[in-house]
């Protein structure tokens, strides 16, 4: 038993339907079965409209114009039970055995979507210009557990994208760290990961590196196995993957002609909070910001309750155009 975190739009605690982490809805017949968040890395706040070419062919459109996951058509298995885990960056996606041309579903990563499709951006703070700031936005952390949670705080946390062509059969987890001292370390950067030595054995096994230099020796490719700062195996005097945590996939084969990119970015400090107080935002400031439902004792949120606070960007005045900014909010707290 433990209490589970769950972000939410503020119209609907209670509401599965409100959550913000992954939704669809099928709009012109049904090509989508199920969906299902991957944590590898991939993912970005958005909504995308995924129509069919045929049936194993699909493009994918984002609302974003300065979304990275879109582009040429994308070949899929369509058959009711395959995971096609290369349609939607960072989602696992179901298709119908009777995909066929013109059938649409409407995906939301991060955004609150109604019966019927129609969407509203949440997590996504879009397009903000310097020295201002973004909509803010009431949402809610919902604990659907079993057990209060305490010391329960929302925080903003280095945001990156991991792209390449064969990253969702390469990664199956890429997170922030998981030492909160070390979570913040991930500074800007584009990391070219890359494998040499593979060893077949139970596990297989590759030395993994960043930009040419060794990172992790005799990295498990078993889909189960954690590196990051701290971890046998990681070089922590050189810290590659900075405030960053990976788990490898097993089952790949020699990995060795493999290569993908960490793109860490920029961002995270521009992101605000604010309690709420009666339905309006309180004092804004940077995370983390203690969430405590009403009428508990401070930092706790009962399995069940919930807590209300607000987000959004305050874009500095030196900010200059570029790439995608990106943050990860992470709900932090204890099961009591």
């Amino acid at each position: 038993m433990s209490s589970e975190i769950m972000l939410r739009d503020a119209s609907g605690p209670a509401d599965p339907n409100a959550d913000l982490l992954v939704r669809f809805e099928n709009t012109i017949n049904a090509p989508i079965i199920s969906i299902a968040a991957l944590h590898n890395g991939q993912a970005v706040a958005g909504v995308y409209t995924v129509v069919a070419l045929d049936g194993s062919t699909v493009t994918v459109t984002a609302e974003d114009p300065k979304n990275e996951l879109v582009g040429a058509s994308k070949s899929v298995i369509a058959d009711g039970v395959t995971i096609n885990k290369n349609t939607i960056g960072g989602l696992g996606i179901v298709f119908s055995g009777g995909l066929a041309a013109g059938w649409t579903a409407i995906v939301a990563v991060g955004a609150l979507q109604a019966l019927g499709g129609a969407t509203s951006q949440r997590l996504n703070t879009g397009i903000v210009l310097a020295d201002s700031t973004s909509t803010q936005r009431r949402i809610t952390a919902a604990n659907i557990g079993t057990e209060s949670s305490a010391d329960t705080s929302i925080v903003a946390l280095p945001g990156f994208l991991a792209l390449g062509s064969n990253v969702h059969t390469t990664v199956v987890y890429l997170s922030n760290h998981t030492d909160l001292a070390r979570q913040e370390l991930a500074t800007p950067a584009d990391l070219v990961v890359t494998f040499q030595d593979y060893q077949i054995g139970t596990p297989d096994t590759a030395d993994i590196y960043v930009g040419g230099v060794i990172a992790i020796q005799d990295a498990k490719l078993d889909g189960a196995t954690l590196y990051q700062h701290g971890k046998v195996g990681y070089i922590d005097g050189a810290d590659l993957f900075k405030g960053l945590g990976i788990i490898f996939a097993s089952g790949m084969g020699d990995p060795t002609s493999r290569t993908f990119t960490i793109h860490v970015r920029a961002g995270y400090d521009w992101i605000e909070f604010a309690p709420d107080v009666t339905g309006a935002p309180g004092t804004w400031g940077p995370g983390p910001l203690t969430l405590t439902e009403g009428g508990e004792p401070t930092g706790v949120i009962t399995a069940s309750g919930a807590c209300h606070f607000w987000y959004r960007a305050n874009v500095p005045q030196s900010a200059a155009p570029g790439d995608m900014k990106m943050a990860n909010l992470r709900v932090r707290g204890l099961t009591v």
